[in-house]
């Protein structure tokens, strides 16, 4: 007599063949993009096809992301991939009357290939591809440049007491007082803003990597933020467009800073990612724990955080030098 499994043991009995059906690399690049932001998977898409490009010989607007089975993608084809990017980055040359032909900031380069390796990657990892041939391809080493991107105290302060104009001013507090991204206070609703306690407040942020994190803002700002909403409603925007009525665009609040850091006389092109790093800056500067600043930042790795500290340093054995 036969026994029977239950629908459990039938279940377990049969073995996964495979994590997905993926019929090609149009498909495969759908799984990878899938659950990353809008803006990310436009970005990394074209990174894709741009490998795709090389690899073909044809311009990216031309590109299908099927045109190459990535299953047949080389060490060999990485490796002159990135090459090809390299010739692709400015020299300028001395007293030369002719602009530089290279496009390619080094970031650029490192995050171009940093996308080929984690398709290449993640189509290792659900079983699509048999082995990952970018692995001993290294990404570029990158310049710090955060301490060409460095505002004062004195600056951000006169930027701030300069600007007459009370919405914009407040988005000036808000960039500076909380490290955040142009995007997560382009994006803030009169619900992310609630009281704390002893009379501070709090800005719930939504950014990067779809993570959320909670920042307490001092007293006076959160004071001027509930001056400044009236009576307007929770879904309403914190920060509307004065034509429109919506939300405040990113390139907006870019063009806001520039105009408040030209009123300050500044003669450095300020965007709003100098507010967020005088913010980790200044507090590492005044003795605030790395990881406090970390965690209002919202830094995956603490490691960020401590380049602001290595773009400023106090200290220099070349002070003990004679000369």
């Amino acid at each position: 007599m036969t026994k029977k499994l239950s629908s459990a043991s039938r279940h377990e009995s049969v073995p996964t063949q495979r994590m997905a059906d993926v019929s090609g690399t149009a498909q495969l690049v759908a799984l990878w993009l899938h659950g990353k932001t809008p803006k990310s998977q436009k970005s990394y898409d074209r990174d894709v096809r741009e490998f795709i490009s090389f690899l073909t010989n044809q311009a990216v607007s031309q590109v299908r992301l099927n045109d190459v089975d990535l299953r047949t993608v080389t060490l060999n084809d990485v490796q002159a991939f990135q090459d090809y990017l390299e010739s692709r980055r400015p020299e300028p040359k001395p007293h030369a009357k002719t602009k530089p032909t290279g496009n390619l900031t080094p970031n650029a380069i490192k995050r171009k290939m940093a996308s080929v390796k984690s398709v290449l990657r993640f189509g290792c990892e659900i079983g699509y591809l048999q082995y990952n041939v970018s692995v001993p391809v290294k990404l570029p080493k990158t310049k710090n440049t955060l301490a060409e991107r460095y505002l004062t105290e004195m600056e951000v302060m006169t930027m701030i007491a300069l600007c007459q104009n009370q919405r914009d001013r407040l988005i000036l507090r808000l960039l500076y007082l909380t490290g955040a991204r142009v995007g997560e206070i382009a994006s803030l609703r009169w619900r992310d803003i609630k009281p704390n306690r002893d009379g501070l407040g709090q800005v719930t942020l939504f950014g990067k990597g779809d993570r959320t994190r909670f920042v307490v803002i001092k007293a006076d700002l959160y004071k001027q933020l509930l001056e400044y909403r009236g009576k307007k409603g929770e879904s309403s925007a914190v920060f509307p467009s004065r034509k429109t009525g919506k939300p405040v665009s990113a390139r907006q609040i870019h063009h806001i800073v520039k105009n408040c850091a030209v009123a300050a006389g500044l003669s450095k092109d300020v965007s709003p990612h100098w507010l967020r790093h005088a913010h980790a800056t200044h507090a590492l500067d005044r003795g605030t724990p790395p990881q406090l600043v970390q965690a209002t930042l919202g830094h995956e790795d603490l490691s960020t955080t401590g380049r602001y500290a290595h773009a400023r340093p106090n200290q220099s054995s070349g002070l003990d030098l004679p000369g």
